[in-house]
């Protein structure tokens, strides 16, 4: 398996990098870090201290990155921030690995709002941009930072009074695009061949961030990106967003050369962005994408990851209101289930269950997963059958579980607590 290195592994790009590749047999996926960030609990593997990359980084400090993965021998590198992409397109030639990311020219010029719509301003409609403020007819108008994504630093100005406070060589002034935004994942195989390219809605943003989104159907969306992808050497996954202006046209917010993080949708929906990615750098040769025809509609939200530094060989369960409640299989506990046979964990059930427990399990299809199932009568003390030291135990029963953490002083977990055993899932 080939390994590919994405870095920074903790931005949204990046999970979604990491969700992508996951399940893959051709590639084993990597985490990097310099600080201190969210993907060191998600990424099964994961390097930190890494240097700090960002779009002004200096050849040398590009060298030392290397440096410190060398020993790694990664076949590629995935960056996962807009800077990054620039900077390692633009000093390739220093890295080791192969590097995910378009050639220098369309790196710079997608990383910079103001060179994007000066090259695209006769490929499609892009927005009025005023260069001086002597310029600007009227008010509101709107600026965002040359150079940024998130819609950091981005805001509606209102007054001349404001507009005398914008740096016009580090900010982007122009028309204000009142109208729908949607954003338009795209695929370029490596012959330069736009293969994909979807629309979808950004139903609710937050931080700059789609975080509600459906597919929107719309001739343009294919025809812009036929156009954007003749002007830019793009490969692999990439996008670009429109927004609706007064009268109606859509106009070019924005062109990235990544992924969107909410591109998942698309993955959800057949079209594996970050794995055709790989594959395209890879030396693949992609025809033809096969995107599914469905409803689908992605809503995202912070989700707990944990690290807990507890050691145990032996999983003790309970089985009613643990394995099963109200008469459905608990899958967030199946999960943890499953994820202790892959760590090669023993699993013994302890149950006080009123009836026939073996035909319980197979009408549940849980029948065989356990190490070991011992059927208590009502009166017996399941602390009596913990005698594993290096063990934990699972029980809805706070009795229960007080009982066996007094006598056997192991840890304990009600149902509700067993999230914070799942490791790096989100």
């Amino acid at each position: 398996m080939k390994k590919v290195l994405v870095y920074p592994c903790g931005t949204e790009i990046g999970l979604e990098i990491e969700r992508a590749l996951r399940y893959s047999t051709h590639y084993l996926v990597y985490g990097g870090s310099s600080d201190y960030d969210h993907g060191r609990f998600v990424f099964e593997r994961h390097l930190d201290g890494l240097p700090f990359i960002t779009d002004r980084s200096s050849p040398e400090e590009i060298d030392a990155f290397q440096a410190a993965i060398e020993k790694e021998d990664f076949d590629f590198i995935y960056p996962a921030m807009d800077g990054v992409v620039t900077v390692f397109s633009r000093y390739r030639e220093r890295l080791q690995p192969v590097v995910i990311a378009p050639d220098a020219e369309t790196a710079v010029v997608t990383r910079s709002k103001r060179k994007t719509y000066r090259l695209l301003s006769d490929v499609i409609p892009v927005p009025v941009c005023y260069e001086r403020p002597e310029e600007v007819p009227s008010f509101p108008v709107f600026v965002k930072p040359d150079a940024g994504q998130g819609s950091v630093g981005a805001r509606l100005i209102r007054s001349a009074e404001e507009l005398s406070e914008v740096d016009f060589g580090k900010m982007v002034c122009m028309e204000r695009l009142p109208g729908e935004e949607f954003t338009v994942d795209c695929f370029t195989n490596g012959e330069g061949k736009l293969l994909y390219a979807r629309g979808r809605g950004r139903k609710r943003i937050k931080n700059g961030i789609s975080v509600n989104t459906v597919f929107v159907d719309n001739p343009l969306f294919r025809e812009y990106g036929e156009r954007i992808n003749a002007a830019l050497s793009q490969r692999g996954g990439w996008f670009y967003q429109l927004k609706e202006a007064e009268d109606g046209t859509l106009k070019l917010l924005e062109v990235a050369s990544r992924i969107a993080g909410t591109s998942a949708i698309s993955r959800c929906a057949g079209v594996n962005l970050p794995l055709l990615t790989v594959n395209v750098f890879d030396g693949f040769r992609i025809d033809s994408v096969m995107p599914n025809h469905y409803e689908i509609e992605l809503d995202r939200a912070l989700e707990n990851v944990y690290a807990v530094q507890l050691a145990y060989d032996t999983v003790y369960f309970d089985y009613d209101d643990t394995l099963v409640e109200r008469g459905r299989v608990n899958t967030r506990m199946m999960q943890f289930v499953y994820q202790c046979v892959n760590r090669g964990r023993r699993l013994i059930l302890l149950s006080k269950h009123d009836g026939n427990l073996e035909e319980e399990l197979r009408r549940y299809r849980i029948a065989g997963v356990f190490d070991e199932v011992i059927h208590l009568q009502r009166e017996e003390q399941k602390a009596d059958y913990v005698t594993e030291p290096r063990a934990i135990f699972v029980d809805d029963s706070y009795g229960e579980r007080r009982a066996v953490a007094e006598r056997r002083g192991i840890p304990v977990f009600d149902p509700h607590m067993i999230e914070c055993l799942l490791e790096g899932e989100v």
